[in-house]
């Protein structure tokens, strides 16, 4: 889904959609917490992306996910909420330093101590959402 960041750029790969997403938006802290938010209340979650100069929003919830360009949507895949958080969260911890230093700016000892335990908290979370989600078969039950 994500390809491993490189100078502030990853591509993202749904399908056979791709789009390059910037650090201008940080993506694994904002969409671990999409994530979260939706495995947790069981409600479509949104994603969103900054290709610098275009920007682009991913809607997912318990069968499918969106591409959407200026309220239109450009094309959808079968993929997931649950299935979308999975793939996040694997990407991100098989590059866990390129995401902790995504930003592209530079970090202390301190900052880049602290953006990592924030980020080993939060697929920690997304992960036990996912876990939760998966024994309800997504259902609010």
């Amino acid at each position: 889904m994500l390809s491993k960041p490189q100078a502030g750029w990853s591509e993202l790969t749904l399908g056979d959609y791709k789009a390059h997403v910037s650090f201008l938006t940080d993506i694994p802290f904002d969409w671990l917490r999409g994530c979260i938010s939706g495995l947790k209340h069981v409600i479509p979650a949104a994603f969103f992306i900054d290709g610098e100069g275009v920007t682009y929003y991913i809607v997912s919830d318990y069968c499918v996910t969106y591409i959407i360009k200026s309220g239109t949507v450009l094309t959808w895949v079968q993929v997931s909420l649950d299935r979308f958080a999975e793939m996040l969260v694997h990407d991100i911890r098989e590059n866990l330093e390129e995401w902790i230093w995504w930003c592209d700016y530079p970090l202390n000892a301190e900052q880049y101590a602290n953006r990592k335990a924030m980020l080993l908290a939060l697929l920690d979370e997304t992960q036990q959402c996912l876990d939760n989600y998966m024994k309800g078969n997504g259902y609010n039950f």
